[in-house]
């Protein structure tokens, strides 16, 4: 008789060719039609994440750290924001991410990273306000005409000297090679110049993208902005590529669709406050790896076929695997552009391999995101059930809060099999077979604010399902199966997770003492041994 916990050849052979056709079809969907930049929707993006409001309370007491909390509510049925150590960036040149002419996405990225900042002081009690510094790139009032030089020359076209004073146009970068600003100045209001504000920033990116016509370069500048305090949670230096040009800037475009989040500015700060969730990111974009629908014994060869695809060099060319992710999560798709700009795809990959990461399921809810099983409804069971599904038998634990499941399991995949229904905690039964669905549903959140006052947020009660990752399987190909590890998958990480948290502390029924006994705990879940990973 076959082992239920330990697949066969055959089973785990077919889970990891769905894997495999699934990521090839994604890759070569990626190489036929890559990514649009300029069809990237920050407008309408995210609708129910929640944003950042003057009145947060702060918890100061992590040192470098703010931390704004909140209350988010459920039904079961029908920031890093401040660092004492900035980001250091540089340039680079030859160094292409992303094969749009002009090469000026860095130089972008730091304009918009400049009124994502500009706005969040201004949302944030007690931010200090921005000033400059004596620091300033070299000026060349030349008319606007170029002359060659070592340096990296960018030309502003005509601008006030508001917005040639404006960071990053004057900025002093930590690079080896100098910046060279040439303008033709407007008259000035006079006076000492102050920083500008988000909007009047976002006007002088727009003028300049306008003139050199790299309005897809800005919109990729700004998914890459917004991930940028995910990337100071990996390293603490950046380096990008420069600009080189020296001849007369591309035709001025005649379109303009700024800002990128649109006329309302509740979107700007809903954009922002995910920025600032770097765990949440992360758990995004690792969710884009894995199928929370495949049963846990066969989550690791499915996984393996996944990987099989993607660890082939031509896949792991920045611009394919954006495009393949994006292809595979679509409402991610300006996460992954900005990922893969600031190299933070290797990290990702590796956290989701072994699906090392945090599940995070307001991120998930916020955003539409299936993360983890939990999230799919409890199927409908006739009265006075016997048997049911192990796996909707964990969404009602969750789901009833019992003591010792009130967190998600680390891995996203279900339990496999069934089991009586009277073995279960009373919580199991009296909700197995009553009327009504039972579905984990997100309902709302709300900030903690100074005294006491919270501004509720999105009450409006949402269904936590929404759309599942998609795919491009191939049905005609060959399948290489030289990357099936057929031991590792037999007993993965994702079975020996999802008992441990249906189990370990609250005990076994009868029935499944053999897993227990001859499977489990031979293989280490509760001897203490570190999990030998299934991927």
């Amino acid at each position: 008789m076959e082992d239920s916990l330990q697949p066969g050849r055959a089973i785990l052979e077919k889970y990891y060719e769905q894997g495999y056709r699934l990521w090839h079809g994604l890759y070569l969907a990626a190489l036929a039609d890559p990514l649009v930049v300029r069809a990237l929707d920050f407008q309408n993006t995210f609708p129910r994440h929640p944003y950042f409001v003057p009145e947060l309370h702060l918890d100061k007491s992590s040192g470098a750290e703010l931390h704004a909390w909140g209350t988010s509510t459920w039904k079961p049925s029908s920031g890093d924001f401040t660092q004492q150590n900035p980001l250091v960036v540089s340039l680079k040149i030859n160094h292409h991410r992303l094969r749009l002419a002009g090469g000026q996405i860095s130089l972008l990225m730091l304009g918009w990273a400049y009124v994502l900042s500009q706005r969040w002081i201004e949302l944030i009690p007690g931010a200090r306000a921005m000033e400059y510094t004596n620091n300033s790139a070299t000026l060349s009032d030349d008319g606007g005409g170029f002359k060659k030089t070592d340096s990296r020359v960018i030309d502003l076209g005509v601008i006030t000297d508001e917005a040639l004073r404006w960071s990053p146009w004057s900025v002093s970068l930590q690079t080896a090679k100098n910046l060279i600003l040439t303008f033709r100045t407007t008259r000035s209001r006079g006076g000492r110049t102050a920083p500008p504000s988000y909007s009047t920033a976002a006007q002088y990116i727009a003028d300049y993208a306008k003139y050199h016509g790299i309005e897809d370069q800005s919109r990729a500048a700004f998914a890459a902005a917004l991930l940028l305090p995910a990337r100071r949670s990996v390293s603490g230096k950046l380096c990008w590529l420069c600009s080189t040009w020296h001849n007369k800037p591309s035709e001025p475009s005649t379109e303009q669709d700024w800002p990128p989040w649109g006329k309302e500015r509740d979107q700007l700060d809903r954009l922002i406050t995910m920025s600032c969730n770097t765990n949440g990111i992360m758990s995004l974009l690792c969710s884009s790896f894995v199928d929370p629908d495949l049963p846990c014994n066969a989550s690791g060869a499915w996984m393996q076929g996944a990987f099989a695809v993607m660890d082939q060099p031509e896949a792991q060319k920045p611009d394919v695997l954006r495009s393949m992710l994006s292809k595979r999560s679509p409402h991610l798709c300006f996460l992954w552009l900005g990922a893969t700009l600031l190299d933070l795809q290797d990290l990702v990959i590796e956290r989701a391999r072994p699906v090392f990461y945090i599940i995070d399921l307001h991120s998930a809810a916020w955003t539409g995101t299936l993360m983890s099983f939990l999230q799919r409804p409890v199927a409908d069971y006739p009265p006075n059930v016997e048997i049911i599904q192990r796996v909707d038998e964990a969404r009602l634990m969750f789901l009833s809060q019992t003591e010792f499941q009130c967190e998600p399991p680390f891995v996203p995949s279900p339990p496999l099999g069934t089991i009586a229904v009277k073995d279960r905690f009373l919580e199991v039964q009296s909700h197995a077979s009553c009327s009504g669905s039972h579905e984990l549903l997100y309902a709302g959140w709300k900030w903690d604010g100074h005294e006491d006052v919270q501004d509720a947020q999105d009450t409006e009660t949402m269904l936590l399902e929404s759309s599942k990752a998609t795919g491009h399987a191939i049905a005609s190909m060959a399948v290489h199966y030289d990357k099936l590890d057929y031991d590792r998958c037999r007993l993965s990480v994702f079975t020996k997770e999802i008992f441990r948290w249906l189990r370990e502390l609250d005990g076994w029924p009868v029935a499944e003492r053999d897993y227990r006994y001859t499977r489990l705990d031979r293989q280490g879940v509760y001897g203490g041994d570190r999990l030998e990973l299934g991927v």
